[in-house]
């Protein structure tokens, strides 16, 4: 049995560029994109157009338009993204699930992971295995009732210190954020995934994992966190924000 280390922290300035300073190379490195759901709207069409057939059945069966509008722009996003980084037409980019369903671009060095919140997306693209969530605080939330479920005694204890639904959220994200790094998916041992500031050991079965890694959570915009799980050796992680209109992506 293996022990990892897990290092958890905030980023207290996250400064989003504008996409037309983005490289689009990936070396040893992460970047994190945001795209906001309403300002992207009118571009529905065009972005269904990059939808293989079964994407646009799917799209077609959500019980409300804005799930039905958030899958469209969301998949729209990793074609014309990635497409960018990987050098090919958006609606050549197929994605694929793999092990525990965790979705992959086929023939990429490139992994990917993508969250969504109210009305943001965050997609985050490394050389190594990434993992990425947000969500949107909701101060109404009961969470007394996941506490004991879900999270250790002294998470616990940090978060009931002020009561908070924003701590709740924030190390919430860390650890949904360190399963779909691993595959490991949402399950009994959440609350044996480390989540408090700071470096911690567990058991390499946790995860089946023996990567060390490090969470970083940040503020998505206002009433969002976010947090990201990358390996250990990943360096920088420069973050992005775009509206898919931008003269950077093309559709065709």
């Amino acid at each position: 049995m293996v022990q990892i280390k897990i290092t958890n922290r905030f980023l207290s300035e996250v400064i989003w560029g504008d996409s037309c300073g983005c490289a689009f190379s990936i070396n040893s490195s992460a970047d994190i994109w945001r795209i906001n759901i309403q300002s992207n709207l009118s571009l529905l069409q065009s972005l269904s157009t990059l939808l293989t057939h079964d994407e646009t059945i799917k799209a077609g069966r959500f019980a409300h338009k804005h799930d039905s509008d958030r899958y469209i722009i969301s998949r729209g996003a990793i074609k014309l993204i990635m497409g960018r980084y990987l050098n090919r037409k958006p609606a050549l980019i197929e994605i694929a699930a793999g092990e525990n369903k965790k979705p992959y671009i086929k023939d990429s060095p490139l992994f990917y992971n993508l969250s969504h919140s109210g009305n943001w997306i965050i997609l985050g693209v490394s050389d190594s295995a990434i993992g990425i969530d947000t969500e949107l605080v909701n101060n109404s939330f009961d969470f007394s009732d996941v506490l004991d479920e879900h999270f250790s005694p002294g998470e616990s204890r940090f978060i009931k210190e002020t009561k908070s639904a924003g701590r709740f959220f924030m190390l919430w994200t860390r650890k949904e954020a360190l399963t779909k790094a691993t595959g490991k998916g949402l399950d009994e041992d959440l609350k044996f995934i480390p989540s408090l500031d700071g470096q911690h050991g567990v058991n390499s079965d946790l995860f089946f994992s023996e990567n060390n890694w490090k969470v970083n959570s940040f503020v998505l915009s206002e009433d969002y966190f976010a947090s990201t799980a990358l390996t250990e050796d990943t360096g920088n992680t420069s973050f992005w924000e775009t509206n898919l209109f931008d003269k950077n992506f093309i559709f065709s």
